[in-house]
């Protein structure tokens, strides 16, 4: 287990928790947290929420059918959990009531939270109203959000790649069922001479608020022996240039990104020093900060945006809104004051 000592020094184990509705993508979100719950030496939990009441005990003489059925699919789950990475500690954990309220309220108490998300255009997300894009927007933990892709579709998780990158959701509710662990599965051998490809992750930079977002993506990188992308978006032509009067202070373009490239290169010096073994590159794209991530993060194994905290809605941004509807990459977003 990787331990974190807290500032009184009580050391404490990480914690993910990963939300499932038993659609395909929270199964694909199951199996990138398991992936990195192992790469963290943390404990993962599976946490079925039930969006109407029933019986406690869905094994119980009252259970409602369709919850009971329910329950055994959350035990498949943590199975498979357990066969693709034999002894990781893993729990499942079962609630009953507004399935965002609740995994909010339960994001608290973990360190990672992992949902599935759904493909581009579903109407859902476009209104703002999934589940998944609430819990993002409101939880104080980070979020990553998985989309599913057809080769998963059929796919054990027990043939999930080793180099997935993952991340979790939340738990609330009841006490949580330990499943007992599986026979250890062989993993297969790599190709001789082969050389594993290195993970790439990019994260968004926006200024000082960015940080959190650094961090977390520089300490994945160290975690999977990935490397680490910092991409600012800007215009030649902002919003500010309709004001009379109004100059550009730099009109060549080339120029005034590399002076972007290092301000921001100092700015993230500190985070760099605390992570001397992860290659960091620091990117200036002229044309704007949502143009830049989505096509930055094209064939990244994982983006990583801060977010500021909000109590009510899916209020989670333009950028945001267009990295988690176009990235084929799991997002992950950081809060941040």
């Amino acid at each position: 287990m990787t331990d974190v000592t807290d500032v009184t020094g009580v050391t404490m184990t990480q914690k993910i928790v990963s939300g499932y509705d038993g659609s395909p993508q929270a199964r694909a979100a199951a199996r990138w947290a398991a992936a990195e719950a192992e790469r963290r030496g943390a404990e993962l939990t599976l946490l079925r929420v039930w969006p109407r009441l029933g019986t406690a005990d869905p094994e119980g003489p009252a259970a409602d059918p369709a919850q009971q059925a329910e329950h055994e699919d959350l035990e498949a789950l943590a199975a498979d959990v357990l066969a693709a990475h034999p002894g990781l500690a893993v729990t499942t954990q079962a609630a009953a009531g507004d399935p965002a309220d609740l995994l909010v309220a339960a994001a608290a108490a973990y360190d990672l939270a992992v949902l599935g998300s759904r493909a581009p255009g579903a109407v859902a997300d476009l209104l703002g109203t999934s589940v998944a894009l609430s819990v993002a927007a409101r939880a104080a933990c980070p979020v990553a959000l998985v989309r599913e892709h057809p080769a998963d579709r059929d796919a054990p998780l027990a043939a999930a790649p080793d180099g997935e990158l993952a991340a979790a959701a939340t738990t609330a509710g009841a006490p949580p069922v330990t499943v007992p662990a599986a026979p250890p599965a062989a993993a297969p051998a790599a190709p001789p001479g082969s050389a594993p490809e290195r993970p790439e992750i990019v994260v968004g930079l926006a200024g000082e608020s960015s940080l959190p977002a650094v961090e977390f993506a520089l300490a994945e990188a160290a975690r999977s022996g990935g490397r680490v992308r910092a991409v600012h978006g800007w215009e030649m032509v902002p919003l500010l240039a309709a004001a009379p009067g109004w100059l550009p202070p730099d009109p060549d373009a080339d120029h005034h990104g590399e002076r972007l490239e290092a301000d921001l290169d100092q700015l993230l010096a500190p985070v760099r020093a605390a992570h001397p073994d992860v290659e960091l590159q620091v990117e200036a794209r002229l044309g704007g900060a949502t143009v830049a991530l989505v096509s930055a993060a094209e064939h990244a194994d994982l983006l990583v945006l801060g977010r500021h905290p909000h109590l009510f809605g899916s209020r989670l941004g333009t950028v945001v809104h267009a990295a988690v509807q176009h990235s084929t990459a799991p997002v992950v977003l950081v809060p941040h004051d």
